[in-house]
């Protein structure tokens, strides 16, 4: 795995805390250490069977179905094999996002990343990964790729304050896409009603997000799929980190609950600290129609419905007003911080907190805890 100094080069990397995984890298065309660089976390598809050598062998090696976008795209691309897993949810599993944020470090030890500008995202079974860990890891993120993927029960709110990318073929389920399939595609693996779904409520909810259905089916190399692709790495290079988001909101446990929701008390300048007992909503996607679609008729009778489930948990969601207010609205808190700095407010005044309609005056005190928060705000209800 080697190139000339004006071609892409991939890398094979063993981290010390994950020995058994393999972290593959592919360095840009005209790549120069000496610079930042963007960095485009990228979680492999296939199922639970699928080798640690997948993400080099399917989609960033010589002939890698991504290979043709990645050489070009101005970030080094870090390509983990998934963590172990009993079926093709690999990515949802308890300790992936901890895994996600090593190979994040990982990569900062060895790179110049510039931290306002990674891309978390993944396709098919990586699809799946991206729509649970874009909830989990949003505030780490410039921009969120879902692609190809399922979910199952969200609040997708946890992801305001970063971009949502959403790319899916229409005819991702049909039983046959390009070639014959040995096993057609099921309604229920990755059908194109999960990112409408998505859509619908990315739209309810005012979360900044392109939808692009293309004309393709699941596979990468089909031709509609590679100009979706094209149309994503152009969006990539646009994104930058938003530490200070005026709109965000904290929703713990989150995910996509597929296979469980995770506990993350924390995101971007919110954190719980200590929850009142009670249940929260979260949307849920149903499916009708045909779970296999062998004819354009059957296809275009699967559908959705959405629906509501509710499980425990806590809520925030927190506005920026500027001039040093915020206004928020919490379910089953008792206690929250507010972290903030220059970049969004003066420290130095006096706060005023609006929570669930009431007024709280409150003084900031310094923190380092969480750069580039510099200030916080604690508030008890």
């Amino acid at each position: 795995m080697n190139g000339s100094e004006d071609s892409s080069r991939e890398k094979l990397i063993r981290m010390s805390a994950y020995p058994k995984d393999n972290l593959y890298c592919l360095e840009p065309r005209g790549f120069r250490p000496e610079q930042k660089t963007g960095l485009f976390l990228f979680m492999h598809g296939g199922d639970r069977s699928t080798p640690k050598s997948a993400p080099y062998d399917n989609y960033i090696g010589p002939g890698g179905s991504l290979r043709p976008f990645l050489e070009s795209l101005p970030f080094i691309t870090a390509a983990p094999s998934a963590p172990d897993a009993p079926d093709g949810k690999r990515w949802n599993r308890p300790g992936c996002t901890e895994y996600l944020e090593a190979v994040i470090r990982e990569m900062e030890s060895r790179y110049n990343i510039d931290q306002d500008r990674i891309i978390i995202g993944g396709y098919s079974m990586g699809g799946f990964g991206a729509y649970h860990q874009g909830q989990l890891l949003a505030d780490r993120a410039a921009g969120l790729w879902l692609a190809a993927g399922a979910w199952l029960e969200a609040d997708f709110r946890s992801m305001l304050g970063t971009p949502v990318y959403i790319l899916h073929g229409k005819y991702d389920c049909a039983a046959h896409y390009s070639t014959p399939h040995p096993e057609p595609r099921h309604h229920d693996w990755c059908g194109v009603s999960f990112a409408r779904a998505a859509h619908e409520l990315m739209l309810r909810d005012d979360i900044a997000h392109v939808y692009d259905e293309h004309d393709g089916g699941h596979a990468v190399s089909w031709e509609p799929t590679q100009m979706a692709v094209r149309r994503f790495v152009n969006w990539a290079v646009r994104q930058k980190r938003q530490p200070f988001a005026p709109r965000i909101a904290l929703v713990t446990p989150r995910g996509s609950a597929d296979p469980a929701l995770e506990m993350r008390p924390h995101s971007r300048w919110l954190e719980l600290n200590e929850a009142a007992d009670g249940e929260i909503d979260f949307d849920k996607i149903m499916l009708t129609g045909p779970n296999i679609a062998h004819t354009i008729d059957e296809l275009n009778a699967q559908s959705y419905c959405l629906t509501k489930v509710r499980h425990k948990g806590s809520r925030i969601l927190a506005c920026n007003d500027g001039n040093n207010h915020f206004t928020v609205t919490a379910e089953n808190v008792k206690v929250f911080t507010i972290f903030t700095a220059p970049g969004n407010s003066d420290p130095a005044k006096p706060f005023t907190v609006e929570c669930n309609g009431r007024k709280y005056s409150c003084r900031a005190g310094k923190s380092d805890r969480r750069p580039p928060y510099t200030a916080f705000i604690r508030v008890e209800l």
